[in-house]
């Protein structure tokens, strides 16, 4: 079972890497310069400015480091042939569970490093907490994480169950009473070291296939959602479903023929376009935030925008190997249709990136506004025509 552990995280490990590969393109990663070191420049000159030791400052932090234990789960990589091939192997669990337990702390344990580290300038300016007295408050937070994957570890038998909303209440109040007191951070980091010897002490026993099983593909999912919003994921089973609040955007574009029909659908509709859409905007809101200058905020929004355009033209092809779709007496012509759906998603973009612009620098954005519609109509009208005629 430990080969079969070692073989199975190695594979796992493999495909992680591929998709990190695309994931992590040359685009996002420059994304990820910008933003961060937006934010660490709003952070250095913002510290100095805001008052000390404020009475709502030490639950925000205390809610900031409850919520950075969130991330990270127990991976298992149970497949489901296991409920039948395996059935019969609970005792050896342990042993198989044994170094995926570890693997499962590191993102977990690269978070807090993160968080605390980005929070240390904050504790020490503005709540003056000195050093020793913040390194114990790291490490409460790394004992807590450890305990939780324990938990979900245990509650992997019948006997074992705990409840994650009441773990990280728990998690905060201790937290919040920590920031507060010094006695009390030392008292609880003695209890968490009791309770974490005791807790690692318990065995697995008696082994649900069919729990373990279900976390494991909710777990992977989740993963596969991630990595699907930067490129195709062949392991993640697309669902696609209603979504009621965005039917009021079907009612005010009304269809005017089939492919219309189909292609406002599929985009309101598809995880994978609405996702893509979604995640665009609040990426340009926030570069619009980092970023202070205004013109460069123009410029780096209109590259979203070209980019958001650039990336929903594959809708053109969606029903291209439909069998039905070419039995039905539709027009397979459908450039008109593309360019008329696409250029709404733009235009709804376009005006979410405004209002927010409107809502921090006021109404002195009006002419950048402009500006950035008038690159929106300029691409749906000269770039997405050609485009798409080339890809016919």
């Amino acid at each position: 079972m430990d080969n079969l552990a070692k073989r199975r995280l190695a594979e796992n490990t493999k495909r992680n890497l591929r998709y990190l590969r695309l994931v992590f393109n040359d685009f996002f990663v420059l994304a990820l310069i910008f933003l961060f070191g937006g934010f660490m420049y709003w952070y250095a000159q913002s510290l100095p400015k805001i008052p000390n030791n404020l009475w709502f400052y030490k639950p925000i932090l205390a809610m900031a480091f409850t919520v950075g234990l969130i991330p990270g789960e127990l991976v298992t990589l149970i497949k489901k042939a296991d409920l039948q091939f395996l059935f019969v192997k609970d005792s050896e669990m342990t042993v198989y569970l044994q170094n995926l337990k570890k693997y499962s702390l590191v993102l977990p344990y690269i978070i807090l490093t993160l968080l605390i580290g980005i929070a240390f300038p904050f504790a020490g300016i503005k709540l003056g907490m000195q050093f020793w007295e913040y390194l114990i408050i790291a490490v409460l937070l790394y004992l807590l994480k450890a305990i939780y994957l324990q938990l979900e570890y245990l509650s992997l038998s019948f006997q074992y169950h705990y409840s994650k909303v009441l773990f990280y209440l728990i998690a905060f109040l201790g937290i919040y009473a920590s920031l507060l007191d010094f006695a009390a951070s030392v008292a609880l980091l003695i209890a968490l070291i009791g309770f974490t010897i005791y807790i690692f002490s318990q065995k697995l026993e008696s082994f649900d296939w069919t729990k373990a099983y279900e976390k494991e593909r909710i777990r992977q999912n989740r993963v596969f959602i991630f990595y699907s919003m930067f490129t195709d994921v062949s392991e993640k089973a697309i669902v696609i479903k209603r979504r009621k609040y965005l039917d009021f955007w079907l009612n005010f574009q009304k269809a005017k023929n089939a492919n219309q029909f189909l292609l406002q659908r599929n985009l309101l509709r598809n995880p994978d376009y609405i996702s893509l859409l979604v995640r665009m905007t609040i990426f340009a809101i926030l570069l619009s935030f980092m970023v202070t200058d205004m013109n460069m905020v123009l410029i780096l929004s209109a590259l979203v925008v070209f980019l958001t355009a650039y990336q929903l033209l594959p809708i053109k092809r969606l029903y291209q190997r439909h069998i039905m779709y070419h039995v039905m007496p539709i027009k397979r012509d459908n450039i008109r249709e593309v360019k008329s759906v696409v250029t709404w998603a733009l235009l709804l973009q376009v005006i979410m990136i405004v209002i927010f612009w409107i809502v921090i620098f006021k109404i002195s954005v009006l002419l950048n506004a402009a500006i950035l519609l008038i690159f929106m109509l300029l691409i749906a009208n000269i770039y997405l025509p050609l485009k798409l005629k080339k890809k016919n």
